[in-house]
């Protein structure tokens, strides 16, 4: 049976200030909390690894994009800086992203929210070569932007459709074309998929940037669903498809257009037309392209390969489970094109398996009472699998290696509580955040080996400040409920009395995927 962990949130609200025994806390007041900042932890945001593997790169004051040496942590050059074209940008960049040879960067600029994880911008490409900045499109917002794997394209969505914007022939062309708000999506998920599913981007480039695999909804026979959005003055209606549990879902279609003959092929999913497709992904053959389809009750999972130049397919996997089955994005396609790692429950604990591209041979790698909680990467120079598990406590995550026999495993990291990792690209090194219920994060700079070799943030001074104000400790149990053993924690006040009644404040949120 799978691990419950259900942490039973017991937060006295009284614990705000109090008395202290010793002496007297600082009060806490709500512009502590909203405003000032008083208990902000420092953190390290932005960090994206370069090919290399050897330098990040991160985004300061939304103007400039710093190359900086893993090692040292010292600047080693400033990429863009957008004090020399900030008439063109007219507003900030607020994300980017860089070509696979680190010759141009992608810039997104003037975001406008959608959704949750949704946005429409203004995106502009940088030569860094020819310090020059052009615009992607002069016809209107985009979306979802990205470039092609030689670099010399970038596809994007606007008003429901997709296009390539040729850099070199500064040429703008549309590959869909019916595409209409509240009806077709292409290259984009509808609201369920992006809450639920959790992505926002429904197209991928193949390996060599001949074909691009897309989403296409129909959410035409979805019914809608009203509400005001309250801006400064009046509130608007807003209107959107939004199928409750039972009603039409949208119908979903993968398509594949190749670049080459200007054609599309619609992919062969089956038969049943009230399913999800809850992620596509590239193999590392060109011309090869999986699905996952899940049935409506979300308790049987197929892995299909698709024939990128005709749609044909084929299913190479099928998983059942009982209840449910979780979709992640614990996928990866090895370079031998003979395999992949998954991720799959259906041991009762979450493991990574090593499964053929046929279907026909399936190696489990960890093993064990836990759950392996993140896929982090492999590397294919060293044969290693990089994952984050609860093998200590469902209360606890470290940070591991494994061999792809599962034979010889190590434990990255050393101190207790939750470690998180981001790893460069060749896994060289790792950045690990680690905090705990009682103290903020203390982050540093890891070798693959564990090794620490340089602090980053320590957050000493947040630490002196929740002292000053006397914050109490969470405390841990266990209890049981209907046969099992399960965690918990409370926090009381500082001045707790064993004789007194209290209130209590109790939050529970038990849905899939989220441990409270």
């Amino acid at each position: 049976m799978k691990i419950l962990s259900l942490f039973v949130s017991l937060a006295i609200v009284c614990t705000l200030s109090h008395f202290s025994k010793s002496q007297e806390t600082k009060k806490i007041e709500l512009d502590d909390i909203y405003k000032k900042g008083t208990f902000r932890q420092e953190y390290v945001f932005g960090i994206r690894s370069m090919e290399d593997g050897d330098h990040y790169t991160t985004l300061e004051a939304g103007n400039y994009i710093v190359k900086y040496s893993y090692i040292t942590g010292d600047i080693v050059d400033t990429i863009f800086s957008g004090k020399k074209v900030n008439s063109k940008l007219h507003s900030k960049i607020e994300d980017y992203e860089f070509n696979s040879d680190e010759s141009k960067i992608l810039l997104a600029t003037d975001i406008e929210h959608i959704y949750r994880h949704s946005f429409k911008a203004q995106y502009f490409v940088y030569d860094i070569k020819e310090d020059k900045l052009v615009a992607l499109s002069e016809n209107g917002k985009q979306q979802l932007a990205s470039f092609s794997p030689s670099g010399n394209k970038v596809a994007f969505v606007r008003e429901n459709n997709i296009f390539i914007k040729y850099l070199q022939e500064d040429k703008e062309s549309q590959i869909t074309i019916n595409g209409k708000i509240n009806e077709i999506i292409n290259g984009a998920p509808d609201w369920v998929y992006e809450e639920e599913f959790g992505f926002s981007k429904g197209y991928e480039w193949s390996p060599n940037g001949t074909y691009i695999a897309y989403y296409k909804f129909d959410e035409s026979k979805v019914k809608q669903y009203n509400m005001p959005i309250y801006g400064k003055l009046y509130p608007e209606l807003y209107e959107y498809k939004y199928p409750k549990a039972g009603e039409d879902n949208s119908t979903v279609s993968i398509h594949v257009y190749d670049l080459r003959s200007k054609g599309t092929h619609i992919v062969n999913t089956g038969l049943e037309e009230d399913i999800y497709i809850p992620r596509i992904k590239w193999t590392k053959d060109n011309e090869t392209l999986a699905i996952l389809r899940l049935n409506r009750l979300q308790n049987k999972l197929d892995i299909l390969f698709a024939d990128a130049s005709t749609g044909a397919s084929k299913t190479v996997y099928t998983e059942e489970n009982e209840y449910y089955i979780d979709i992640t994005d614990n996928w990866y396609f090895l370079d031998n094109k003979k395999s992949f790692l998954f991720t799959s429950e259906k041991s009762g604990y979450n493991h990574i398996y090593e499964i053929s591209t046929d279907g026909k041979n399936v190696q489990q790698i960890t093993h064990g009472k836990w759950d392996v909680t993140a896929l982090l990467g492999y590397s294919e120079k060293d044969k290693t699998i990089y994952y984050e598990s609860a093998e200590e406590s469902p209360m606890r995550r470290h940070i591991y290696s494994i061999d792809t026999k599962g034979s010889t495993k190590t434990k990255l990291t050393k101190k207790d509580g939750t470690n998180e990792a981001a790893f460069s690209k060749s896994f060289k090194y790792f950045i690990n955040y680690n905090s705990s219920a009682n103290t903020p994060y203390f982050i540093t700079l890891n070798d693959n080996s564990g090794k620490v070799i340089r602090e980053l943030k320590t957050n000493k001074k947040t630490i002196e400040t929740f002292k000053e104000y006397g914050f109490a400790k969470k405390e841990f149990f266990t209890f049981k409920s209907e046969g099992y053993e399960l965690n918990g924690w409370i926090i009381k006040p500082l001045n707790f009395d064993n004789n007194k009644k209290y209130h209590v404040f109790m939050y529970v949120y038990g849905s899939p995927g989220s441990q409270t």
